[in-house]
């Protein structure tokens, strides 16, 4: 998200924002599974370990306990306390990162995850889910609708085999997480609708030339000229 550039970022680079995406979500699980190990270890009960640490990654179904830990509506997409749903969580999550980097949308990447981020968390109390809720399903759903309304008709080229359409990744996508999640809250499934809502929009406005995000690239920007090394008179 730190580029102005539009062409495609190589895998090592500072301004991948897929690849730092990625990175905080394993490095947030990581610190969470040690921080478990030592409470195991140190022959703690597993429920005083979800009441001192996971109570503070979870989003609040209810409103008045989600604004005593108001952090929680920025951080719960980055946590997992699952490691098959983290692994198949950033496995999409690249998938439609990856879509989104090639037809230049790097920068859009982060946005979009805040956003939807923070617009389903309100959506999610909103409706009445009446559980608690971590994971990054909402706004990886929202990278998936971003990446089938920048362009319907993109093809992810892959070696040695055709393209496969967006559409066709984006629908498999979809069925997946409605098989998951058949069997709970409908109010979940829902939410996941209305992280999608949240791409589609931002992809429709960036079309007008509306960017939601150019704040962040600013701030950001200004940022990098700060902590940047000046230089001698």
């Amino acid at each position: 998200m730190q580029s102005t550039e539009q062409s495609k970022p190589l895998f090592g680079a500072d301004n991948n924002a897929l690849v730092a995406l990625v990175s905080a979500n394993l490095m947030i699980a990581v610190t969470y599974g040690m921080t478990r190990m030592v409470y195991y270890l140190e022959g703690f009960p597993m429920s005083q370990f979800y009441d001192e640490v996971v109570h503070h990654f979870m989003l609040s179904p209810y409103y008045q306990e989600a604004l005593e830990k108001p952090w929680t509506f920025f951080i719960y997409n980055w946590s997992h306390d699952d490691f098959w749903t983290l692994c198949g969580n950033m496995i999409w999550l690249t998938v439609f990162g990856n879509i989104l980097q090639n037809q230049k949308a790097n920068k859009h990447l982060f946005p979009i995850y805040l956003y939807s981020g923070i617009l389903g968390a309100l959506a999610f109390i909103g409706l009445g889910a009446g559980i608690s809720f971590m994971g990054a399903e909402l706004s990886i759903m929202a990278l998936a609708t971003a990446a089938l309304s920048l362009n319907p008709r993109y093809q992810l080229q892959l070696n040695g085999t055709g393209g496969i359409p967006v559409w066709l990744i984006f629908t498999v996508y979809f069925i997946l997480q409605l098989a998951t999640h058949a069997t709970g809250t409908p109010v979940f499934f829902l939410t996941l609708n209305v992280g999608g809502l949240v791409g589609v929009l931002y992809m429709y406005l960036l079309k007008k030339n509306i960017d939601l995000g150019n704040w962040m690239h600013v701030l950001v920007n200004k940022c990098n000229g700060l902590m940047a090394p000046k230089e001698a008179q």
